[in-house]
C-alpha cells in the first residue's frame, strides 16, 4: 500500500478560497493605487496649472481613459474642474469706458461722413450718365438724318 498523504476534498476547497481571497485584496490594490495615482496627477496638473481634461489625467497618472470615465468619483471631478478651468478661460466682460464710448462716436460720425461723400459721388456719376446717353441719343438722331445707318 502507498504512504502518500490523502488530501480531503474540504482541505482543497480551503486553499481555493485562500487564493481568491488573495487575488480580490490584490486586485482592490491595484484599484487603490490607480486611484491614489490618478488624484496625485490631478494635484499635479493643477499645481502646475495644465490644462484638465481625461487624456490629461490619464496620462499624468498612467492610468487608462476607462478607469477614469469608470470610477464616477474621479470622473465628478474632472469634469468639475475642466469647467472651471473653461471658465477662468473666458474674458471678463467689461463695460465701455469713456474712452471706448469717444472712439465709437468718432468712428461712426467718420462712416456717416463717408456715405454721404459716396451718395454724393453716386448721383453726380449718375447724372453724368444720363448726360452721356441724351449726347449719344442725339448724335444717333443727327446721323439718321444725315442718312447714315448706324
Amino acid at each position: 500500500m502507498s504512504t502518500r498523504p490523502t488530501s480531503s476534498a474540504s482541505d482543497g476547497a480551503a486553499t481555493e478560497d485562500r487564493r481568491i481571497a488573495a487575488l480580490r485584496r490584490a486586485a482592490r490594490d491595484k484599484h487603490q493605487q490607480a486611484v491614489q495615482r490618478a488624484e496625485a496627477g490631478i494635484r499635479r496638473l493643477v499645481k502646475e496649472g495644465d490644462e484638465i481634461n481625461f487624456r490629461a489625467v490619464a496620462r499624468a497618472a498612467g492610468v487608462s481613459l476607462d478607469f477614469l470615465y469608470a470610477h464616477s468619483d474621479l470622473r465628478k471631478r474632472i469634469e468639475t474642474l475642466r469647467g472651471q478651468q473653461r471658465a477662468d478661460d473666458r474674458p471678463p466682460q467689461q463695460e465701455p469706458s469713456a474712452d471706448d464710448s469717444t472712439v465709437i462716436h468718432t468712428l461712426t460720425e467718420a462712416l456717416r461722413r463717408e456715405r454721404t461723400t459716396h451718395r454724393e459721388r453716386v448721383q453726380e456719376l449718375e447724372q453724368r450718365l444720363a448726360a452721356a446717353h441724351g449726347e449719344i441719343l442725339r448724335l444717333q438722331r443727327q446721323l439718321r438724318e444725315q442718312g447714315v445707318a448706324t
